[in-house]
């Protein structure tokens, strides 16, 4: 069987979908508390998945990785293991937000959604995303602030949504029945990802950029460095 899209996202631990040349789903898993063990775990894991989809590395003709917010080993093994199988297959590859599955597990009737990561010494990531056409689409780049400030015009959004537990500890007493927390990033979801808004790089370097992935590490949100030859 050929296989036309794969989903992965290891911003938080791992979530992977599959489906075939119909868009037909065919296998949604979710492995999550990885850890460090990520680097060891993922290869083998995607490879098992695929396996009861029928399928092999080789046939995935479309790879869709999530880009985060997320842990730097995390991202760094799962944007890394399926650029060396596009690679090697030819197969085309896209980034997507992490972010904007979070975004999708929002109510649809919602004009607006706040998606949170916990930033660590006492901040949050903050990310507006706004209902356009059916969509959610992101309207500015993630920005770290403070708890209080969700209680200002400037980040107020009508739902809240996160994939961490801590970060509702973190939120204001006022809008803690605003947030919603999902168990993990929904792989199915990125999957699905309008092309309009996340098309298909036609080149390498354009599949480098649209992958560039956005780290959380202690107290400081970072993008990797240009590497220096």
């Amino acid at each position: 069987m050929s296989i036309v899209s794969v989903a992965l996202d290891t911003s938080m631990g791992f979530s992977l979908a599959i489906a075939d040349e119909q868009g037909k789903l065919l296998l949604c898993e979710k492995l999550s508390a990885v850890g460090r063990e990520s680097d060891r775990l993922l290869t083998p894991w995607v490879v098992d998945c695929l396996k009861k989809a029928d399928s092999t590395l080789k046939e995935v003709v479309r790879w869709t990785v999530g880009t985060g917010p997320g842990s730097f080993a995390g991202l760094r093994c799962g944007i890394a293991m399926a650029k060396g199988a596009a690679l090697v297959s030819g197969a085309m590859m896209r980034g997507v937000p992490s972010a904007y599955a979070l975004a999708s597990a929002a109510p649809a009737q919602l004009s607006n959604a706040g998606v949170l990561h916990d930033g660590r010494c006492g901040e949050l990531l903050f990310e507006r995303f706004l209902r356009k056409d059916g969509e959610w689409t992101l309207e500015a780049a993630p920005e770290p602030i403070l708890p209080a400030a969700l209680l200002t015009e400037k980040y107020a959004c009508e739902a809240y949504v996160t994939a961490q537990e801590e970060v509702s500890a973190m939120m204001p007493e006022e809008l803690k029945k605003k947030l919603s927390v999902v168990e993990a990033i929904s792989a199915e979801a990125l999957l699905k990802a309008p092309e309009s808004q996340y098309p298909w790089p036609s080149d390498w370097a354009g599949c480098e950029a649209s992958t560039e992935p956005l780290y959380v590490r202690q107290a400081v949100f970072v993008k990797p460095a240009t590497l220096r030859i």
